[in-house]
């Protein structure tokens, strides 16, 4: 089963980016996927993974550099300050050592300076819309 996990605050607009996808993806037919949406990535969200073959990490990372680009994978060392403490990376080593589960995963991450407002609808819909796109395979 394939496990998609959108997380961030939507008050805090941008930084919502990865409930927003997940809220987008509920109105696809996805075979063998569950969904789901949560604040922050925590501890016991292990168990809820147990079954999953592939996990999908969505959020969204600071970054002045690039708004609106993608990141798929974001590196502790490279400079980027993520808003979560739990990283995924956290999240696949807990089953790895907890549970002797081994799965695939991806991260993708919407780079925003502006985590308190949505600074540009049009883009930030755009991006919401092509990682639907892109994982539901339309």
């Amino acid at each position: 089963m394939r496990i998609i996990i959108g997380y961030g605050n939507t008050l805090r607009g941008e930084d919502g980016f990865g409930v927003d996808v997940v809220r987008l993806l509920e109105t696809k037919k996805l075979h063998n996927t569950k969904l789901l949406e949560v604040f922050q990535l925590t501890p016991e969200l292990v168990l809820e993974l147990l079954d999953a073959e592939e996990i999908v990490f969505i959020d969204a990372a600071y970054s002045q550099e690039e708004p609106y680009g993608f990141a798929c994978s974001l590196e502790r060392e490279n400079g980027v300050i993520l808003s979560h403490h739990i990283t995924p990376q956290t999240i696949i080593r807990s089953l790895q050592i907890l549970y002797n589960k081994e799965v695939k995963y991806e991260i993708f991450s919407m780079l925003t300076s502006h985590f308190d407002t949505i600074k540009n609808i049009r883009l930030y819909r755009d991006k919401v819309n092509a990682l639907v796109a892109f994982l539901g395979l339309d």
